[in-house]
């Protein structure tokens, strides 16, 4: 038996880890390679992982960005 037969729960965290990895990949590459045979399984899954993606992409630019503050003046009228 596959150890990544057995549900989640009853794995220790990075065993599950690996195992949730290891299914990301292959549903990329399936979705990847050929993407009219791939199950709606694996699409969820790659959608999901480029999701994922952006979002840390999205925390990577907003941390590097520099901050610029808004000098707010009395308008004069």
């Amino acid at each position: 038996m596959d150890p990544c037969d057995q549900p989640l729960a009853e794995m220790a965290f990075c065993e599950a880890t690996s195992c949730v990895w290891k299914k990301g990949v292959g549903a990329v590459q399936s979705v990847i390679q050929s993407p009219g045979s791939a199950n709606i399984g694996d699409w969820a899954l790659a959608i999901l992982a480029a999701l994922c993606a952006l979002a840390v992409l999205a925390l990577l630019v907003r941390a590097l960005a520099p901050r610029t503050r808004v000098i707010e003046r009395p308008s004069s009228f």
